[in-house]
């Protein structure tokens, strides 16, 4: 069942047990068993076997749960209120464990590109794709905050989950990396409009003073397939399903961010 039909489903149930509560104040729902009628004797010569019920009287159950909740159909909205609460609140703390038994894989892989000072106060990772509108749109500010504040390092997770240009993309600044120039590349692939096209990206590697034949052999290598599949696996295991997500300290947050909340979350793992 989908979820939202889930949710709906569960709503319903608990109007239903509030408006029969209601209708039948003699009737307890026990945690342990199913709904049991206390009765004094057994002259109506009802066979209860079969239940507590009779077909008339689920009938006019049915009846009086549908008018009650015509009735009061904000019974329904507080009950799918409280069911989300539950499920933010579950996923909360799933967020939380995933990412406290995973962080030194997010933070002290030494084979992930990072800018800013190894023993910051406040790291910050950053699932991106190369052709996500979004991760474009932020990587200046995202740099720009890591270069103002020496208290804060910045953690790229190669995330290609677009096309095979994202991909293509990646393999190329992986190899950047291992050639020194992986934030010039990283910026100037981030700024190029469309789709980075291998004439593209070779374009930029050759105007960055990169060796262009140990790029190519590089964006071939198993090394680079394997820390891309490595990313693939992270993300899975801390929730992780799109573009941007960034880790900041403790925290994982899922979407863009503007300048100003990048340095308000900052600013509040820092104090903490």
């Amino acid at each position: 069942m989908p979820e939202s039909r889930g949710a709906i489903f569960v709503a319903f149930l608990m109007a239903a047990i509030v408006a029969l509560a209601i209708v039948f104040p003699d009737v307890e729902r026990r945690t342990t068993g199913p709904i049991v009628v206390e009765t004094t004797g057994t002259s109506s010569g009802r066979d209860t076997a079969n239940g507590p019920f009779d077909a008339l009287e689920r009938n006019e159950i049915r009846n009086t749960v549908r008018s009650y909740l015509l009735e009061n159909p904000t019974v329904i909205v507080e009950a799918l209120e409280i069911l989300q609460a539950s499920q933010q609140q579950t996923e909360q703390r799933r967020s939380s464990d995933a990412l406290a038994s995973h962080m030194d894989r997010l933070t002290k892989a030494h084979r992930d590109p990072s800018v800013g000072n190894p023993d910051a106060s406040v790291t910050i990772v950053e699932f991106f794709d190369y052709q996500c509108p979004y991760c474009k749109r932020m990587a200046e500010d995202v740099a720009a905050i890591v270069a103002a504040n020496p208290d804060v390092r910045i953690v790229y997770k190669e995330f290609p989950v677009l096309r095979s240009e994202s991909t293509l993309a990646t393999r190329a600044a992986l190899a950047a990396y291992r050639q020194g120039k992986y934030q010039e590349f990283h910026l100037a692939i981030m700024g190029l409009r469309g789709a980075p096209s291998e004439t593209a990206i070779m374009r930029v590697a050759d105007r960055l003073g990169l060796d262009l034949d140990r790029l190519r052999r590089d964006m071939q290598s198993p090394e680079t397939e394997q820390l891309i599949q490595a990313n693939y696996r992270l993300a899975q295991d801390i929730g992780v399903r799109g573009t941007p997500a960034f880790v900041i300290g403790d925290q994982l947050v899922p979407g863009a961010l503007d300048a100003d909340s990048m340095r308000a979350l900052i600013a509040e793992k820092r104090g903490g």
